[in-house]
C-alpha cells in the first residue's frame, strides 16, 4: 500500500477504530448487567440480613401491646353485664393474641413469602434461558443492536433494582402492615401495605414468565440472523413495561382501597405540563 492509499484510508480506519471502541464499551457495559438481571430475577434478599431493623420496628410496635390489652381489659370490665360487649371483648382478645404472635413471627413469614417467590421463579426458569444470556463476542454485533440492547437491559434492571429496594424496606413494613391489619380503625391501611409487599415480592415471577414467552419466540425463529439479540431486546423491554405497569396498578389499587383515587390523565398532564411549557 502506497502513502496515498494509506492517507486516504486513514479516515475510514479512524472511524472503524472509534466504532470498535464504542462496541467494546457497550459490550463491557452489557455483560455485568446481564448477570445482574439474571440474579435479580431468580433470587431474593435474605430478610435475616436486616434483622436489626426488623427488631427496632417490632420493639416500637410492642410498646402498643400494653395499650391494646388495657383496652381489652376495660371492655371485659365494662361489658361484663352486656352479652354483645362481652363477645366483642373476646373478639378483641383473640385478635390481640394473634397480633402478638404474627408480628413477632413476621420476619419468618416474610422470609417464607420471599422463598416461595424465588422458588416459583426458579421452577419456571429454564436452562434454555441461558442461551438468551450468552454471547461469545458481544462487541462483534452491530452497534445499533448493542446500543438498543444496552438501553433495554438498563431500563429493565432499573425496575428490578427498585423492586429489591422495596422488598428490603418490606422487612420493616411487613410487621407494621400486620399490626395495622388487626386494629379495626386501621385495617384498610394494613391491607394496603400487605398487598403492596406481596405484589412486589412476586413481581419477579412475572418477569420469568415473560422470558418464557421470549424463549418460545427465540426457538421458533432462531434460524433468522441476530434473532438472539432481538429476542433479548424484546424480552427486556417487555420486562421493563410490565414491571412499570404491574407496580403502578398495585399502587393505584392500594390507594383506591383507602379512598384515594389516582387520575392517570391528570397525573400525565401535571407531569408533562412544565416540560411542554418550557419547550
Amino acid at each position: 500500500m502506497g502513502l496515498w492509499d494509506a492517507v486516504t484510508a486513514l479516515p475510514e480506519d479512524i472511524a472503524k477504530a472509534i466504532m470498535d471502541t464504542i462496541s467494546d464499551s457497550l459490550a463491557s457495559f452489557i455483560r455485568p448487567q446481564l448477570e445482574a438481571a439474571r440474579v435479580l430475577m431468580t433470587a431474593n434478599i435474605n430478610p435475616y440480613d436486616f434483622q436489626g431493623l426488623w427488631q427496632v420496628i417490632v420493639g416500637i410496635i410492642s410498646l402498643f401491646y400494653l395499650l391494646i390489652f388495657l383496652i381489652v381489659g376495660l371492655k371485659f370490665v365494662f361489658g361484663s353485664y352486656d352479652t354483645e360487649q362481652r363477645a366483642e371483648a373476646k373478639e378483641w382478645f383473640k385478635k390481640a393474641i394473634l397480633l402478638v404472635i404474627l408480628v413477632n413471627a413476621s420476619l419468618l413469614l416474610y422470609s417464607l413469602m420471599l422463598n416461595i417467590s424465588s422458588g416459583v421463579a426458579g421452577a419456571i426458569w429454564s436452562d434454555e434461558f441461558e442461551k438468551l444470556f450468552e454471547f461469545e463476542n458481544l462487541s462483534a454485533l452491530d452497534i445499533t443492536y448493542l446500543g438498543t440492547l444496552a438501553v433495554a437491559i438498563f431500563l429493565a434492571l432499573l425496575t428490578l433494582v427498585v423492586r429489591h429496594m422495596f422488598i428490603i424496606i418490606g422487612v420493616m413494613l411487613f410487621p407494621i402492615g400486620l399490626f395495622l391489619k388487626f386494629i379495626p380503625p386501621t385495617q384498610e391501611y394494613g391491607s394496603v401495605l400487605i398487598n403492596l409487599i406481596g405484589a412486589f415480592a412476586f413481581m419477579n415471577v412475572l418477569d420469568v414468565i415473560i422470558l418464557t414467552g421470549v424463549q418460545m419466540f427465540w426457538n421458533e425463529f432462531n434460524y433468522l440472523e441476530a434473532i438472539s439479540t432481538l429476542s433479548l431486546i424484546i424480552g427486556f423491554l417487555l420486562i421493563f413495561f410490565a414491571n412499570i405497569a404491574f407496580g403502578f396498578i398495585a399502587i393505584k389499587k392500594a390507594f383506591s382501597t383507602v379512598g384515594v383515587k389516582i387520575n392517570v390523565s391528570s397525573l400525565v398532564k401535571t407531569l408533562a405540563g412544565p416540560a411542554i411549557a418550557s419547550a
